[in-house]
């Protein structure tokens, strides 16, 4: 008789790896692994197993990119979405990911059915929407605000938004709202909820300013756009503010007027200035409330000081940069801001790019005669520049005679420029 493992006292085991340890894994701890991958690699794992068959469809995420996919064409790519949305279930979304850059060079069709995925994925009670298109041209999104209970974050990047998209007073959750590359064609940003504002890169193109409305706003940033400057309603949430100026924005005089009012109707700046803003602050209402504060400007721009009529109080103020426009104009930037900022503690001055002659006027600018009180918490100031120059030393002697003792200045020459956010 022939011996059997049995008696052989051989017990079988599975070959080694045989077990499928990750099929084994509850369905809610697969369905998250699956939506960390691209929709399509998230569909191919139906081939695995009879378990994985349906899994895909009730995925609470979607990824859609062209990136690393060979789709063929736009055609394709739009066909297979549409059928991932018919086929998977109705399960709530807590991120919808839209990457749409185009190798297809057929951007109509790239763009044609993208703002239908976007809403789908808000009926279906998605937390994060992220929109980025890449193109040469912008995806025009429709005026039609968005309506969500459950919206948290909205980033959109390379598109165009007009009329009532930035009216988010129907997403009561959203917290965060992130815009790059985009064309604002909006009056108005609105959001009762929103907490952080970062929009980089924009075009405001609207007729007169766009107004941001964000009473609970704790964050901002606003960073190198073109167009004019938008006009920031009060936010007394607001703890930090971070807003850069540079060539494109349209807030200048071509008269060479720090304070945008030189009166010539050939001047588009102060022309729209006068016209619009008569009534009104930009800047310096809605940042009055924040405690932290970079303000970066070119020194031609008059959009810093063409506030200062208002006398506007920073009562919260506790760090302050400032970049070149402070020194100019008989160093009304700096001057106005040490005035009004009664609990400053640090103050940094990033000077890079200003010129002598145009920051002294008249040599009693900085007269002790006319001296005003600086905080008593005013405790560091750092000075990054170029060089020690006249200007400099201006600097410091507007501070000294006005209570700054000389141990509080710390001067760092060989500055090379501000960093990129």
């Amino acid at each position: 008789m022939a011996e059997t493992s049995e008696d052989a006292g051989i017990k079988k085991t599975s070959p080694a790896g045989s077990q499928d340890h990750i099929g084994a894994l509850p369905d809610a701890l697969l369905q998250q692994i699956l939506s960390s991958l691209p929709s399509r690699d998230a569909v191919r794992t139906c081939v695995l197993a009879t378990r994985w068959r349906t899994l895909w469809k009730s995925v609470p995420s979607l990824r859609i990119s062209t990136a690393g996919e060979r789709y063929g064409n736009a055609h394709e790519l739009n066909k297979f979405v549409n059928h991932l949305l018919l086929l998977r279930d109705r399960t709530p979304l807590l991120e919808c990911e839209i990457n749409s850059h185009d190798s297809y060079n057929d951007a109509d069709e790239a763009f044609r059915y993208i703002e239908l995925w976007l809403r789908y994925a808000v009926s279906c009670q998605a937390r994060v929407l992220r929109v980025d298109v890449s193109q040469d041209t912008r995806l025009c999104l429709s005026d039609v605000p968005l309506l969500s209970e459950c919206l948290m974050r909205l980033e959109l990047s390379f598109v165009e938004v007009e009329g009532h998209f930035l009216d988010f007073s129907s997403c009561p959750a959203l917290k965060v709202l992130k815009l790059k590359h985009c064309a604002i064609k909006a009056e108005r940003i609105l959001s009762p909820s929103l907490s952080k504002l970062i929009i980089y890169d924009a075009i405001f193109c609207s007729n007169g300013r766009t107004r941001i409305s964000a009473p609970s706003l704790v964050t901002l940033q606003l960073d190198e756009f073109a167009g004019y400057t938008p006009l920031l309603e009060p936010m007394q949430a607001l703890v930090r503010a971070f807003l850069r100026f540079e060539e494109n924005c349209d807030d200048y005089c071509a008269n060479d007027n720090y304070f945008g009012d030189c009166g010539s109707e050939s001047c588009d700046g102060c022309s729209y200035s006068k016209f619009y803003d008569k009534d009104d602050c930009v800047l310096l209402k809605g940042l009055s409330g924040t405690m932290n504060l970079e303000l970066i400007s070119q020194s031609d721009l008059f959009i810093g000081r063409m506030d200062f009529k208002w006398r506007v109080m920073f009562i919260q103020l506790k760090t302050l940069l400032l970049s070149d426009w402070c020194v100019a104009a008989d160093f009304s930037g700096l001057i106005y801001f040490v005035q009004h900022s009664p609990i400053l503690e640090r103050l940094t001055l990033q000077l890079e790019c200003y010129e002598e002659e145009c920051t002294i006027k008249k040599e009693d600018s900085y007269n002790p005669r006319s001296r005003f009180l600086v905080s008593q918490h005013l405790k560091v100031v750092e000075i990054n520049c170029r060089q020690e120059d006249e200007t400099i030393h201006h600097i410091v002697k507007i501070l000294g005679t006005h209570g700054v003792p000389p141990e509080c200045i710390n001067i760092k020459s060989n500055f090379r420029g501000l960093e990129r956010k």
